[in-house]
């Protein structure tokens, strides 16, 4: 994961970004004792971008892309042992999702310049898990008390700003170093 990644998150002043952006701080410090970093809530398009990519071209190349507007939709809450998908939601991978993902990664994920198409298209449709992570953590597994009040904070959360999404913010970000200290190096809303 060092290097850049790509990423697409609700619009920055939507209910949705706000409610997901402060569940992911409630969770970290009410759940976790403030040990599991806070970041900004986004879906990964792709990492593996190298550091020395144009931050403008990439995020310019990435909406250049979209043919149509981007709706993203949340499906459920999922648990993994993975520092990085740990708590998360599951979002739904449309085809326009699923090709933006794409395209980022061709054109900018480092892969082997022959194997270039193949390898970034099998990785779209058989690797790509668009999701948003909530808890990034070494804590596996994650107790039946605390998925229970996840949970419960979810369906609240859900109740007030619904699970869809259109459009947003495609951001590049430097995943280099302590998660709170990422930078965005540039971004374009949708």
């Amino acid at each position: 994961m060092p290097g850049l990644s790509l990423w697409l998150s609700p619009p920055p002043s939507s209910p949705i970004y706000n409610a997901l952006e402060s569940l992911i701080a409630q969770l970290s410090d009410d759940l976790f004792g403030g040990a599991a970093p806070n970041f900004s809530p986004h879906v990964t398009l792709t990492s593996d971008i190298p550091l020395d990519a144009d931050p403008v071209a990439v995020i310019e190349y990435a909406a250049s892309t979209i043919e149509k507007k981007l709706k993203i939709d949340v499906t459920h809450v999922a648990y993994g042992p993975a520092y990085f998908k740990k708590i998360y939601l599951r979002v739904a991978k449309t085809p326009e999702l699923g090709r933006l993902a794409g395209e980022a990664r061709r054109k900018y994920a480092d892969l082997a310049a022959e194997h270039v198409e193949v390898t970034a298209r099998e990785w779209e449709v058989n690797e790509y898990d668009p999701h948003i992570s909530l808890v990034y953590s070494d804590e596996w597994p994650i107790r039946e008390d605390k998925k229970i009040d996840i949970e419960a904070r979810l369906e609240t959360l859900f109740g007030e700003v619904g699970k869809t999404w259109l459009g947003g913010r495609i951001s590049l970000v430097k995943t280099v170093g302590p998660v709170n200290k990422w930078p965005v190096l540039a971004y374009k809303d949708l």
